[in-house]
């Protein structure tokens, strides 16, 4: 009669303890031991690292948190990035002087920072509108950040000065050496009285 009685005590009490310790673990409660797999009535568990902290994950969907988690963190990381890079350059308009007697004269678009002086044009209207200048000779980077625009003016050799003209045309545009695009041109417009002897 002993005997048969101790084998049912000592089954009993394993599953009289291990009931509670199964029933208690269900996915999102925390747990001490990472790697750990328990069976519940409903499905298995396993004990994983989630936002620092050891919790119970169901293994049909392991670490769904930490999954989404990472994701978010890196666009969030590339968001400020491209904010960051997408500031546009502040670029102004400046003449190379108030008064000249040379028909060849110069203005300069200068930016915060690099520009590329490939991306403004020298047929006028484009990027810029002009008075009294025949033509926009060249668009030349003379440094990073300066584009130097050599413009024909139409003065006359007649001792007259003529009132020669740069500015913004409406559809003016130049980017920086990133591809951030700015549309307004400050200082425009900029005149340099051009006097011609006969």
């Amino acid at each position: 009669m002993k005997k048969l009685l101790a084998p049912a005590i000592v089954l009993s009490l394993i599953g009289f303890s291990g009931s509670p310790a199964v029933a208690a673990n269900k996915a999102g409660d925390s747990c001490k031991v990472a790697g750990r797999v328990v069976s519940t009535s409903v499905q298995k568990l396993v004990c994983a690292k989630v936002a620092k902290n050891l919790k119970w994950v169901a293994l049909t969907a392991p670490a769904t948190t930490t999954t989404t988690a990472v994701p978010t963190t890196t666009v969030a990381a590339t968001t400020t990035t491209t904010t960051i890079a997408a500031v546009k350059p502040v670029v102004t308009l400046l003449r190379a002087g108030g008064t000249s007697t040379s028909a060849s004269v110069n203005y300069t678009v200068t930016g915060d920072k690099n520009i590329d002086c490939t991306t403004l044009s020298t047929v006028i209207g484009v990027d810029f509108a002009t008075k009294y200048i025949s033509v926009i000779n060249s668009v030349v980077q003379t440094s990073a950040r300066v584009c130097t625009v050599n413009a024909q003016s139409r003065a006359e050799r007649d001792n007259t000065a003529y009132e020669t003209v740069l500015s913004a045309a409406a559809t003016f545009a130049v980017a920086d050496t990133s591809g951030n695009v700015q549309t307004v041109l400050l200082g425009s417009p900029q005149s340099i009285w051009v006097t011609r002897a006969p």
